[in-house]
């Protein structure tokens, strides 16, 4: 169904693709080279303009320089191209009038031509040999530029260098995470933005396999920064109520072989190895990688529960050891291929493996009303998990000779194979705690068979209207589909026999199509930058419970505007403003009906009927740009509609309690953050970030208690210092105040990184020493009640932990060239947008 449903999307992306390479041809002309530029058809003429482009020596021919034509009158931009391998360029069909040439290119000094004249009597100038001077901060062939700042504004997002963090050197996507401002992680590795769960994660721009808790198999090393987009543009999907993490991954493109080799290895059987290799020739680039990481982690949970029926009270106690063992490795490759200057595509294709084994003792105590035990036993759990995915990308991009005009178009198909089983094997005990014989010896066992599948194609062209307007539209389509099969079997022992019943099977499949149209405009008036977006949305969504044969299906329609404004003030203020409605749809388990009754004294169950709740959010942001200082600050506020939430509940008849998901009526979160960048010496710079925001969940539509609020907030401060003789130390805190959820609340976490650094053969390589939580104080405590029940519980896993990182460059000893540094700012793909 998934395959049928992608071959329109993919069908209009020939046909697009086709009308506008044909388009292009018939208004080159069949005599014009490949490469050169389109005219204006506004300013279709007679006229021809030509000539070369060489260094200062006049010696070597300067290819893929930028020529763009003006208008002298009003310096509006006419036509423009790129020069070809000899260095040469032809500008046609000009129409009478003064123009000037503006020759630009990478390393070298800008040069304007002197104006001339294109006339019916004259409709041909040869430019001659344009010379162009070396920029004085170029040695070389090698670009000399500063250090990049830990956060880069832009117009709409943050982007956070992550390659200087030290601390999280022989990690994973995860611990960086927990070191970028905003931004926290759980023991279970769900992200939270501004306090909010509700984030979408993409990596280089799309989405993928390796979001969610797969963020452990992604290496720190081979991570470049991380965008965070609060307020996203109509371009990019709505999904994530507080906004989108982009994981931007490393692919340096450098003249011949080049790369980064890992390895590393962590306290108590902690082992990683990693190696990035790209090769690049004339029009090919070939890029690959291999991850592979073994990791042995220990941890504890206990909790202590008690529910009230009949006027009797019970209280449960839990404690549990565990520890898990994760072995995975990761595989990618790709390939560029520039077909001509304007016309680049890039096929990448990724696979990873990924096998665990979690081991758990659980004592398990139930107390009555007096306190007196009631009942005792223990567990042996063994869970095992064995995951494969693949996923495979196309990239096409179309550079027109307009500067920024460009049509990209996205193709990605993932699929996501799991077998996760846990065979559970109980002991009862008499009241005197000795095992009780007596009882029938059971043994459980749980399989879950998972497939997913999901396809985007995305189609993208952006125009720009002038120098100072710019508007963007297309197309994305996602369909998504998960099958889950689960089993929950019994083994009596005195008959060695597997009992399973209709109520512990659950085959759940569930479907999403998500079509979208969209487009954005963008203008500069004075000293206000404006850009005004749309995007209109339909989704289908169909779930089958098909163990008891119930299917629910339906759809919604959503328009999504965004509004970003921004202005100078000066050359040190930035003043933003922005707008954006965004989604967050239910997730496919929180649909399904299906009522497990695994655990004892509970059952939960999804809710078929969940709608997406819908958030509005606003900021208010500034931006404070010194020679040594960066402030940054905003003012922020989200009112959710229809918002999504675990809720618990005793039954009055049964005694049971019961968790499903419901929505609720309201919610809203404001608050300020802010974010300070200081070099207080040349060796020493200190970033520290701060958020402050109060958040209330209104759920009187579903009872009248379920009303919660409070004021909770983080703080995150780095430091790192370069010493002498290539040493460098950096030191990195994090906390979390206190949250509510809609019946609880979730205590403080915080910890406290350190790392050390030493370069090794003139950079050549490297040596990190880091600790994770030295004070080992983070821990995951969370708290529950309502009528008739209460619980607390506490999760602690291995979190102190040292990790030694060898780091090697592989470099083939090819200095990249000039051209070659132009030519991979076209190859590089696209962001993705709306992926």
């Amino acid at each position: 169904m998934i395959f049928k449903s992608i071959l329109f999307p993919i069908a209009i992306l020939l046909i697009f693709t086709f009308a506008l390479t044909a388009q292009e041809h018939k208004g080159q002309g069949k005599d014009q080279d490949a490469g050169r530029g389109n005219p204006n058809t506004q300013n279709a003429g007679f006229g021809t303009v030509y000539g070369t482009v060489t260094d200062a020596e006049g010696t070597h021919p300067v290819e893929y320089a930028n020529i763009v034509l003006y208008r002298a009158k009003d310096s509006t931009m006419i036509n423009g191209t790129i020069t070809d391998r000899k260095g040469k360029f032809t500008l046609k069909n000009i129409a009478a009038g003064k123009f000037y040439i503006v020759v630009k290119f990478i390393g070298f000094k800008t040069q304007i031509l002197p104006s001339f004249l294109i006339t019916p009597k004259e409709s041909t100038v040869n430019t001659g040999s344009i010379k162009l001077d070396v920029d004085t901060k170029s040695i070389g062939e090698v670009t000399v530029t500063s250090e990049k700042k830990l956060i880069e504004y832009n117009f709409d997002k943050k982007v956070v260098n992550v390659e200087k963090n030290i601390t999280t050197a022989g990690g994973t996507a995860v611990d960086v995470m927990q070191n970028i401002p905003s931004v926290t992680v759980d023991a279970d590795g769900v992200v939270s933005l501004r306090g909010s769960t509700n984030v979408t994660v993409l990596i280089d721009g799309r989405p993928s396999s390796l979001t969610g808790a797969k963020l452990e198999q992604i290496p720190a090393s081979s991570i470049e920064n991380i965008e965070i987009i609060t307020n996203p543009s109509a371009k990019f999907s709505p999904d994530g109520m507080s906004g989108i993490i982009n994981i931007k991954l490393k692919k340096k493109i450098s003249k011949g072989l080049n790369g980064l080799a890992t390895l590393g290895y962590g306290t108590w059987e902690k082992y990683s190895g990693s190696v990035n290799l790209n090769y690049s020739m004339e029009k090919l680039n070939i890029f690959g990688s291999y991850d592979a990481r073994s990791d042995l982690r220990g941890g504890y949970g206990k909790s202590d529960a008690s529910q009230t029926f009949n006027y009797q009270t019970t209280y449960i106690n839990q404690y549990a050891d565990n520890s898990r063992t994760r072995l995975s490795n990761n595989f990618k490759i790709g390939a560029d291929y520039a077909f001509n200057p304007t016309i680049t595509m890039t096929l990448t294709g990724l696979f990873n493996m990924d096998q665990s084994k979690r081991t758990e003792d659980l004592y398990y105590s139930e107390f009555n009303t007096q306190h007196v035990l009631d009942k005792y036993y223990t567990q042996k759990g063994v869970e095992a998990e064995d995951d494969k995915s693949y996923e495979v990308s196309f990239n096409y991009k179309k550079n027109y000779a307009k500067k920024d005009q460009a049509f990209t178009a996205d193709i990605m198909f993932t699929n996501s194979l799991s077998n996760e089983s846990n065979d559970m094997t109980p002991q009862p005990y008499t009241l005197n705690l000795l095992p009780d014989y007596s009882s029938p010896l059971t043994r459980q066992n749980e399989t879950t068979l998972n497939n997913y599948k999901m396809g985007n194609v995305q189609l993208n062209y952006n125009h720009p209207i002038d120098s100072l307007s710019k508007f963007e539209a297309g197309y994305q389509g996602i369909i998504r589909n998960m099958d889950d099969d689960y089993h929950y079997d019994s083994l009596l022992y005195s008959t060695n026999d597997w009992l399973s019943t209709f109520n512990t099977k659950d085959h759940f499949i569930y479907t999403e199509q998500v079509h979208a149209i969209y487009g954005t405009y963008g203008n500069t008036i004075k000293k206000f930058q404006i850009q005004v977006g749309l995007r209109l949305e339909q989704a289908l969504r169909k779930s089958e419970q098909r163990t008891q044969n119930i299917t629910y299906s339906d759809g919604y329609f959503s328009p999504f505007p965004t509004v970003h404004i921004s202005r100078k003030v000066g050359k040190i203020n930035e003043f933003m403003l922005s707008y954006s409605r965004r989604i967050n749809r239910p997730d496919p388990h929180s649909l399904d009906p299906f009522v497990d009754r695994t655990r004892p004294g509970m059952i939960s169950y999804g809710n078929p009927k969940l709608k997406p709740e819908y958030v509005n959010s606003y900021e208010i942001g500034h931006a404070l740009e010194l020679k040594k200082t960066s402030v940054y600050s905003t003012i922020f506020y989200r009112q959710i509609d229809d918002v999504i939430k675990r809720y618990t509940f005793l039954d009055t008849i049964t005694g049971i309690k019961n968790m499903t998901q419901l929505n609720m009526a309201k919610g809203i979160s404001y608050g300020v953050e802010f974010i300070l960048d200081r070099e207080i010496f040349k060796w020493w710079r200190v970033n520290a970030n701060f958020s402050y925001f109060y958040t209330k969940i209104d759920g009187t539509n579903v009872d009248n208690s379920l009303t919660n609020d409070n004021i909770s907030w983080t703080a995150k401060l780095s430091t790192n210092a370069t010493l002498k003789k290539g040493f460098n130390i950096q030191l990195t805190g994090n906390y979390r105040a206190p949250m509510v959820t809609p019946q609880g609340a979730m205590t403080a976490t915080y910890n406290v990184d350190i790392a050390l650094k030493k370069d090794l053969f003139n950079e050549q390589a490297a040596v990190s020493l880091r600790v994770s939580d030295i004070f080992n104080t983070q821990k995951f405590e969370t708290s529950n009640s309502g009528a008739g029940f209460s619980a607390h519980f506490i999760r602690k896993r291995e979190s102190r932990v040292a990790f030694l990182t060898f780091t090697y460059k592989i470099n083939g000893g090819i200095k990249q060239r000039q051209k070659k540094i132009q030519r991979d700012s076209e190859i590089n793909i696209d962001d993705g947008g709306g992926f």
